[in-house]
């Protein structure tokens, strides 16, 4: 019997002793997973490609991020996600606990350097070129207009998402699917007067006047006179797409006396190709024009307003009227 008791003191102290070690180890476990800092912010943490767990664990304790490497190694350890950790900049708080902290990293929530460019409606690819400049997407002028010249008027205007690795091809390619997709049936002459459209008017019920002005002067073999596509075709005859320029400041008046492919006052008919980029409301207005006694039109000199005529004498009359010549 006594032996018996004796028996049941060892295992009673043996229970008591486990059951301290686990009371202790839980709370170093507890200790060592929950958050350094409660009142801290977040803080920007660089895990460099090819960094294992013991590594990526002292520099998150080298950053202050975690209190002490070890517990967050044998946290990743435990519950299988040592392997799983990525590279990456990370933004990491110290508020965070290390279950958190080693999940964000696990599936590879870092901060992305992808560069968003937002492309206008109706920009040309001069514009499109110096905008993939400003956002360090290319690095020199002229860089993506002459790879992609002959795309004008397919390089659909949206807000893009690009790697700043991206390659030129790449950025043309990701440009060109999503006219591609978002305007894969549009007929080409519709493209070319969506692209005039872009620069001649800003509302949808005035590009659809405009399309049906066009649509009835190249019916009457009358020349569409638009001074865009004269800016357009001076650009292109003077420096090509190799280098950048700005339509604005071309000198049409002197432009008008030489022919060419985009002089739509020395030729009747389209110009050659598109002049700008255009969006889906140019585009619909282009595919769909509105008939209207007109066959004229300009621009108030603020450009809010297009003042429509339907004869040249009346069309002469606006332009002395809001123009003053």
């Amino acid at each position: 019997m006594f032996d018996l008791f004796r028996r049941l003191n060892r295992w009673q102290t043996a229970a008591v002793a486990l059951a301290a070690v686990c009371v202790v180890g839980l709370s170093i476990a507890s200790y060592l997973l929950a958050p350094r800092d409660s009142s801290a912010s977040t803080r920007e943490v660089v895990i460099p490609q090819g960094t294992g767990a013991a590594g990526v664990a002292r520099i998150l304790q080298r950053e202050g991020v975690i209190r002490y490497w070890a517990g967050f190694s044998m946290y990743t350890a435990l519950t299988g996600r040592a392997h799983a950790l990525q590279a990456g900049r990370y933004a990491l708080c110290p508020c965070w606990s290390v279950p958190d902290i080693a999940d964000a990293i696990a599936s590879g929530r870092a901060i992305s350097d992808d560069i968003f460019v937002t492309v206008p409606e109706g920009v040309n690819l001069w514009e499109l070129d110096a905008i993939l400049l400003k956002a360090k997407l290319i690095s020199r002028a002229g860089q993506f207009s002459r790879t992609v010249g002959t795309q004008e008027g397919k390089l659909f205007p949206e807000t893009y998402r690009f790697a700043t690795d991206a390659t030129v091809a790449q950025i043309a390619e990701r440009m060109q699917k999503e006219f591609s997709e978002r305007a894969g049936s549009q007929r080409f002459d519709e493209v070319i007067v969506a692209s005039m459209l872009e620069k001649e008017a800003k509302s949808a019920e005035d590009m659809a006047l405009v399309a049906g002005i066009i649509r009835e002067r190249m019916r009457r073999g009358m020349p569409l006179q638009i001074d865009a596509t004269v800016a357009y075709g001076w650009c292109l005859r003077t420096v090509g797409y190799a280098v950048a320029c700005d339509v604005t400041q071309a000198p049409i008046a002197t432009e008008l006396k030489v022919d060419g492919p985009y002089n739509t006052y020395a030729r009747t008919g389209l110009p050659k190709g598109p002049i700008s980029n255009p969006g889906a409301q140019a585009l619909t207005a282009a595919a769909h024009p509105k008939d209207s006694p007109y066959l004229y039109y300009l621009s108030t000199r603020d450009g809010s307003q297009l003042i429509y005529s339907k004869t040249l004498e009346e069309h002469l009359r606006n332009r002395a009227k809001y123009l003053g010549f």
